[in-house]
C-alpha cells in the first residue's frame, strides 16, 4: 500500500473515532432529556425532510422539463439557477425570521449575498467531487435550511464570514489539485490558484482559524495526494549563451531535477498568506466601533489548553444545539465509512480533505477556547458536506469511480 493510502486510511480512522465520540456524547444527551415536546418536535423534523426533498425533487423536474422542451444549456442554466437562487432567499429569510427586525436593509442585503454565494460554493464543491447535480442541489438546499442558533446578529455575521471563507478554501484546493492531476501541462494557472488560495486562507486567519490548522494541513496534502505534475527549473537561454561550459553543465544538472508542482503551491500560498494576512489584520484592528470587527478581535487567542475534559464538553456543548439533526448525520456518516469498508472503496483525496479540515479545526476551536456559538455553523455544513461526499464515494470501484447523473 503506498505512503498516501496509508495516510488517507489514518485520516478517515481518525475522522472515524471522533464521530462514534459523538454519537457517544449524543446519545447520553438524548437520554438524560426530558421527553417534552416531542411531538412537535418530531413533525418538525419530518416536515424539513419532506421540504429538502420535495424542493429538490421540483428542481431535478425543472431539469428534465427543460431537457424534453430541448432549451439551450445557457438557457436551462439561468432558469434552474434563478429558481435555486429564490429557494435559498426564502429559506435563508425563514431562517431568521425571528430576528428580522433588528436587519437594516443593508445588512439583510448583505445577509441574502452570503447565504447565495457560500451556498453556490456548497454546491460546486459537491458536484466537483460527484458530478451530481441532484446530490450538490442537495447539499445547497440542506445548507441554506440549517437552523440559526446564534442569537445575536453580529456574531452570526462573523459566523457567515468563517463559513464563507473556509468553503471558498475547500473549493479552491480541489481546483488546485484538479489542476496539479493534469500531468505534462505547461500552465501557470496552478500558481494563480496558489495565489487565491493564499488570500482566502489569510481571510479564515484573521477570523479566528489557528494558523497551525493550515500548517498541519499542507503537511497533510503533501503525504495524502500522489499522482500530481510535476516542473523544473528553466533558464533563460540568452543567459545560457554568456556562461561557460563548466557552469553550464551545472546549470543543466539544475533543470534536470524534478519539482512537485504541489510543493511549490505551499510555497506560494505561505508566502501570500503572510503578507495578505498582515495587510488585513493592520486594517481590521485600526477599525474600531463596529461590532463585527471587534467581534473578530476578541475571537483571536494564543491561550491552550490542551485536556480532554475540555474536549469532551465541547463535544456535549455540540450536540446540544441539535440531538436529533446530528444523531441522524452521525449514524449516516459511520453507515456509509462501514460500507465503504465492506465494499473496499478507496478513500479519495478530495473527500479526505474536508474531513482532516473537520478534525483540525475541531480540535483547535477545543484547545483554544473559542465560543463554540461561532463555529456551530461551519461544523454543520461541514458534517453535510462530509456525509454526501461519502455517498458518492459508495460509487467507486477498484479502479475508477461511475459517474452518475452527468448534467
Amino acid at each position: 500500500m503506498s505512503l498516501s493510502k496509508i495516510s488517507r486510511s489514518i485520516i478517515v480512522a481518525i475522522f472515524v473515532v471522533m464521530i462514534i465520540f459523538f454519537s457517544y456524547s449524543n446519545i447520553k444527551a438524548l437520554s438524560n432529556n426530558e421527553v417534552t415536546g416531542t411531538v412537535t418536535s418530531n413533525i418538525t423534523k419530518i416536515c424539513y425532510a419532506i421540504i429538502l426533498i420535495t424542493l429538490v425533487l421540483i428542481y431535478m423536474y425543472i431539469k428534465e422539463k427543460l431537457y424534453r422542451l430541448k432549451i439551450k444549456r445557457k438557457i436551462s442554466f439561468i432558469y434552474r439557477y434563478i429558481y435555486i437562487s429564490v429557494v435559498i432567499v426564502a429559506t435563508s429569510l425563514f431562517v431568521i425570521r425571528d430576528k428580522l427586525e433588528t436587519f437594516s436593509h443593508l445588512s439583510l442585503l448583505l445577509y441574502i449575498f452570503i447565504s447565495i454565494i457560500t451556498g453556490f460554493l456548497v454546491k460546486r464543491i459537491i458536484f466537483n467531487v460527484s458530478k451530481s447535480d441532484m446530490l450538490s442541489v442537495l447539499g445547497m438546499f440542506s445548507y441554506s435550511m440549517l437552523l440559526n442558533v446564534i442569537d445575536d446578529k453580529y456574531i452570526m455575521f462573523n459566523s457567515m464570514f468563517l463559513e464563507f471563507s473556509i468553503i471558498l478554501t475547500i473549493f479552491l484546493i480541489q481546483l488546485l489539485i484538479d489542476e496539479l492531476k493534469q500531468i505534462g501541462i505547461k500552465s501557470k494557472k496552478y500558481m494563480k490558484l496558489a495565489i487565491i488560495l493564499g488570500i482566502s486562507i489569510s481571510l479564515s486567519i484573521v477570523e479566528g482559524v489557528n494558523v497551525y490548522v493550515w500548517c498541519i494541513l499542507a503537511i497533510i496534502l503533501l503525504f495524502i495526494t500522489s499522482n500530481l505534475d510535476r516542473t523544473h527549473f528553466s533558464f533563460p537561454k540568452e543567459m545560457m549563451k554568456n556562461i561557460d561550459n563548466k557552469k553550464k553543465d551545472g546549470i543543466l544538472k539544475i533543470e534536470r531535477i524534478n519539482i512537485s508542482k504541489l510543493f511549490i503551491s505551499l510555497i506560494i500560498v505561505g508566502i501570500v498568506t503572510l503578507v495578505s494576512y498582515q495587510i488585513i489584520n493592520y486594517i481590521v484592528l485600526n477599525i474600531n466601533g463596529l461590532p463585527i470587527i471587534e467581534n473578530i478581535k476578541s475571537i483571536n487567542t494564543s491561550v491552550f489548553d490542551f485536556s480532554f475534559d475540555n474536549f469532551k464538553n465541547y463535544c456535549n456543548s455540540f450536540v446540544n444545539f441539535s440531538k436529533s439533526y446530528y444523531m441522524i448525520l452521525f449514524i449516516y456518516i459511520l453507515f456509509m465509512e462501514i460500507l465503504a469498508i465492506v465494499l473496499k472503496r478507496r478513500y479519495d483525496t478530495k473527500s479526505t480533505i474536508i474531513k482532516a479540515l473537520f478534525i483540525l479545526l475541531f480540535l483547535f476551536m477545543t484547545f483554544l477556547k473559542i465560543n463554540i456559538y461561532y463555529f456551530q455553523p461551519l461544523f454543520s455544513i461541514l458534517l453535510v458536506l462530509i456525509a454526501i461526499v461519502n455517498t458518492t464515494n459508495i460509487y467507486y470501484n477498484r479502479e475508477e469511480r461511475i459517474r452518475l447523473l452527468v448534467s
